[in-house]
């Protein structure tokens, strides 16, 4: 086969969080000689006006739930479209469109692949079996980080074919820039959708006891999700309000990572967070929780600091350091960009993921 191999992204929604923002880049980015991308999506959002923009096919399925009155209807959708456009692969990206999809692939004689992007600990319980089956039930299992593909190997007991796929980014558009923000005092910030794995009660307790000492220091939070409320609740029973900032979540980020000194990720589960590499690309020095991928990404010390998860001692004491040490941050910051440049780029990204497509292929005698 000469020919360009059709490829169908699904994922439930394409508006904003990490796995949304990595299969838009991967649909951007693939190797046209080799691949054409095709997305479909249950809820839809602007990344499929991006990337209707720029010709990428995407469809909107009306899926109301995997034992939904319509599950036949839009299965029968979707399995014409995979027909009429000789889609080989699907390549489901999160758990609540993954049994659905790779169930009609399986029916329609396509290759199907599931991800394991995350900790189980992150899914709802009520998903949590129909993760496996999806696996179970697909050709193989693609997972953005090294230690993801050993939990889903050891933890999971899934003994089929796993491969893993680091995360990529732009790295034109994820580069040092002057810090964007005015006046004398440090930003510390995160940008992140705000639900509760992500911690940020820790960030802001610990952001009370450095802004005790230094009262310039500001705070700066960007996202939205189910733990506003709760967030800034906690910002005015600290009396940080005049301190803190809260931004909504935007779809370029790289303005608010250029605004924040001191990026702080102490998430209690990732598999493989875009957030700490785009903090990292745009020339932050991150504190980040030493879960899932992150340390793939960091070296402690080097490339970043450290922090284990849930440690509110430990977290204080790292970004203490980096406040009050101005040399070993701007030094952790460059060499977390050169990292990101020269190591997750996502033109390398990419080459990985096809290769993984490519075998596949051959496995099925189509390459």
């Amino acid at each position: 086969m000469n020919r360009p191999v059709p490829v169908l992204f699904l994922i439930h929604s394409l508006g904003h969080g990490g796995s949304e923002r990595q299969l838009t880049a991967y649909a951007r980015n693939l190797d046209r000689k080799s691949f054409t991308p095709h997305v479909a999506s249950v809820l839809g959002g602007f990344r499929a006006d991006e990337m209707r923009a720029e010709g990428i096919p995407v469809i909107q399925l009306p899926l109301r739930g995997l034992f939904a009155p319509n599950v036949v209807p839009v299965g029968l959708q979707l399995r014409r479209y995979l027909r009429e456009r000789s889609i080989q692969i699907v390549h489901a990206f999160d758990y609540g469109t993954s049994l659905f999809g790779i169930a009609v692939a399986r029916n329609s004689g396509t290759i199907a692949l599931s991800s394991q992007r995350f900790y189980m600990d992150s899914v709802p319980p009520k998903y949590q079996a129909m993760v496996m089956a999806s696996h179970w039930l697909a050709h193989g299992v693609v997972t953005n980080s090294e230690g993801l593909k050993r939990y889903v190997h050891d933890r999971l007991r899934y003994r089929g074919r796993i491969d893993s796929c680091p995360n990529g980014l732009d790295t034109n558009k994820f580069s040092p820039g002057p810090r964007e923000h005015s006046g004398d005092g440090l930003v510390i910030g995160t940008v992140c959708v705000l639900r509760q794995e992500k911690n940020l009660g820790q960030l802001i307790e610990a952001f009370a006891a450095i802004h005790a000492q230094s009262p310039d220091a500001k705070l700066l939070i960007v996202g939205s999700g189910p733990e506003e409320r709760n967030l800034k609740a906690a910002v005015a029973r600290l009396g940080l309000t005049g301190a803190t900032t809260f931004e909504p979540s935007v779809s370029d980020v790289t303005h608010a990572m250029r605004g924040i000194d001191i990026f702080v990720h102490p998430s209690l589960s990732e598999g493989m967070p875009n957030a700490v590499m785009e903090a990292m690309g745009c020339g932050c020095a991150v504190v980040a929780s030493r879960v899932g991928g992150t340390p793939e990404l960091i070296e402690h010390g080097v490339h970043g600091l450290l922090v284990e998860p849930g440690n509110r001692t430990d977290l204080l004491e790292q970004i203490n350091t980096l406040v009050h040490q101005p040399e070993l941050r701007a030094k952790i910051a460059a060499a977390g960009s050169a990292r990101i440049r020269n190591e997750f780029s996502i033109e390398a990204s990419c080459r990985r993921l096809e290769s993984i497509y490519h075998q596949h292929l051959e496995r099925r005698g189509i390459r």
